[in-house]
């Protein structure tokens, strides 16, 4: 059993844009809303990347109002089983994103709910499913649930969960919660601008090492067009990106998420511990993982394009060519 939790969003993605309209100027693209947030594409990446729909689990906050009810339906229609934890005030989260070609995304995103969730319902929710893998995403972003994140992982690894945590910015706070969670944490997946705050440094090599001393069992810098690093267990490894026709890249950290909970899963089974996986090992995971972030770029919107043949199909044209230029830094 997977059991997930994080923030949930209605993404409203303007997308074909040839540039970000100046002020008072209209621009013509396509606007489309779509299941986003940490929590929902994960799951839905997950169920698609072939995890068995009885073996998962979601739990998201969201408001008493027509987006909330459009996340749930659309779980609900990919065979989903999900628990909301529903606001009494706040509205769901939305976030317009802007994605003009060549550019990276423009985020505007009201918080909503998210900032309501409590550890309760997670807590609750483990209790329940007694979990082999346990995933937080979008801490930072959490509110109450975040001062209690090193509650939930310890208690979830006191239930035998390996513990995945995917962070975002904190929203009005410090790094200080994700830092003394750290050390219940397995997977730590992050990007640069993450990494680079949490321990003020900008090389990402440096930075996942620096973050692995933190406490955390192993941790995966995500670059983009750049590939991803990673600081795990007796090595610091770099890994070059896939080359594909990026579409959207809106849901890939959430698609390399979905791959590293699948491929870890597969490797260690029910009850495994990441410090068993080989350096070999991790080159899979990190392969299957990056390239189920540039399928999801393929396509618009945050899970449309993820498909366990298509993830199948780039690892076969160009996983031994990565795997080759895939370099150790240093030993840790």
């Amino acid at each position: 059993m997977v059991v997930v939790s994080g923030i949930a969003v209605v993404d409203m993605i303007a997308s074909g844009l040839d540039r970000v309209a100046r002020a008072g100027e209209l621009a013509y693209c396509s606007v489309r809303p779509s299941v986003g947030g940490h929590a929902c594409n994960v799951a839905t990446d997950l169920v698609r990347l072939g995890l068995a729909k009885s073996q998962l689990r979601v739990v998201f906050p969201a408001g008493r109002d027509v987006f909330g009810g459009f996340l749930g339906g659309r779980l609900a229609g990919l065979g989903i089983r999900s628990e909301p934890v529903l606001a009494r005030d706040a509205p769901t989260s939305l976030d317009l994103i802007l994605v003009a070609r060549g550019e990276d995304r423009r985020y505007h995103a009201d918080p909503g709910a998210n900032v309501e969730m409590t550890a309760a319902p997670v807590l609750a929710a483990l209790e329940r499913h007694r979990p082999g893998v346990y995933y937080a995403g979008g801490v930072g972003l959490l509110g109450r649930f975040d001062t209690d994140l090193a509650k939930v992982l310890g208690r979830a690894k006191g239930l035998g969960a390996l513990t995945c945590v995917d962070v975002v910015s904190p929203y009005r706070r410090s790094w200080a919660f994700l830092r003394r969670a750290l050390p219940w944490t397995d997977v730590l997946h992050c990007n640069l601008d993450e990494a680079r705050t949490l321990v003020e440094e900008s090389d990402p090599v440096r930075a996942a090492a620096a973050i692995r001393g933190l406490g955390a069992k192993s941790v995966l810098v995500t670059l983009g067009g750049e590939g991803c690093a990673a600081a795990v267990a007796g090595a610091v490894v770099r890994l070059p990106a896939f080359a594909v026709r990026a579409v959207d890249p809106t849901g890939a950290g959430d698609a390399f998420s979905a791959g590293i909970i699948l491929k870890i899963r597969r490797l260690l089974g029910r009850r495994g511990a990441v410090e068993r996986l080989s350096l070999e090992d991790w080159t899979g995971v990190l392969l299957y993982a990056s390239a189920c972030g540039a399928v999801c770029a393929t396509g618009i919107g945050t899970t449309t394009a993820v498909d366990a043949r298509a993830v199948e199909r780039l690892i076969k044209r160009q996983g031994g060519r990565l795997a080759k230029r895939a370099a150790v830094i240093g030993r840790v």
